[in-house]
Formats: C-alpha cells, sequence, structure tokens
C-alpha cells in the first residue's frame, strides 16, 4: 500500500482523524450529560465540576491537535510534507500538548486521580517529541532549498 498521495494509507488516516474531529466536537456538545452519567453509574467518586471544567478546558487543545495533524495529513495526500506549514502545524501540536499536561498538573490539585499522572506523562512526551520532531522537518526543509538551488 502506497504511504503518502491519494489512495494511500496517509489519506485513510486523514479520513479517521476527519470522524475523531467530529465525534470530539459532539462530545465537547454533550460533555455534561455523559459526565453526569459517568458519575452516576461508573465512578461516583470524581468532583462533578471540577472534572467538567479539567474536561473542556483540556479538550479545546485536543480538538486543535487532531485539527493540525489533519492539515499535516492533507500534505502527505498532496505529496508535499516538507513544507514549513508543517513545521508550525507540529509546533502548535506541541505547544497544545504541554498546555494540556499543564492544565492536569493544576488539575492534580482538584481532581486527584492515577489518570492525570498518566497523561501528564503522556502529554510532556509528546510535547518534548513534537518540538524535537518540527525542528528536524524545519532542518530537512531547508536542506531541501538548499539542495534546488544548486540544481
Amino acid at each position: 500500500m502506497k504511504i503518502i498521495g491519494k489512495g494511500s494509507l496517509s489519506n485513510l488516516i486523514k479520513i479517521c482523524l476527519q470522524v475523531i474531529f467530529g465525534i470530539g466536537i459532539i462530545i465537547m456538545i454533550f460533555l455534561p450529560f455523559l459526565f453526569k452519567w459517568y458519575t452516576l453509574n461508573i465512578n461516583g467518586t470524581l468532583p462533578y465540576i471540577p472534572s467538567l471544567i479539567l474536561l473542556y478546558i483540556s479538550g479545546v487543545p485536543a480538538l486543535v491537535i487532531v485539527w493540525k495533524f489533519i492539515e499535516i495529513f492533507k500534505t502527505l495526500k498532496e505529496e508535499n510534507p516538507f513544507i514549513m506549514s508543517n513545521v508550525k502545524n507540529l509546533k502548535i501540536v506541541s505547544i497544545c500538548s504541554l498546555i494540556i499536561a499543564i492544565e492536569y498538573l493544576i488539575g492534580l490539585f482538584f481532581v486527584k486521580s492515577i489518570f492525570s499522572i498518566v497523561v501528564i506523562g503522556v502529554f510532556t512526551i509528546a510535547w518534548l517529541g513534537l518540538y524535537i520532531l518540527s525542528e528536524l522537518l524545519k532542518q530537512a526543509i531547508q536542506y531541501k532549498e538548499e539542495n534546488e538551488l544548486t540544481i
């Protein structure tokens, strides 16, 4: 199977991300009802209002992350991934990951959960990894542009 271009794996991933984005928006709309059901039927020990606030303020950067990945995968479909907008998108995704990690770190004071510690760890690693990846992509683009100028 092709990795980039039309009818490729990256195009399939882009479609999946679009579905995830749509589901994310629906979840954000119905979050109070879904979380109320969750606290009543599954885990009644979570404080409702602080948990709901934490989910909303972390849901927005999460949706931004998915949207930026959709834009990145769009460039893969067009077979043009080495562009500066992808560097910008990766940096935005890394910043959103840092924001989510900080939100859950602050949220630990209000909602004590092992889940919060896992989220902090995962999004901190994502922040660092994506920032480094954006810098690598930036250097690759610079090398590509220098190479095109010499030819």
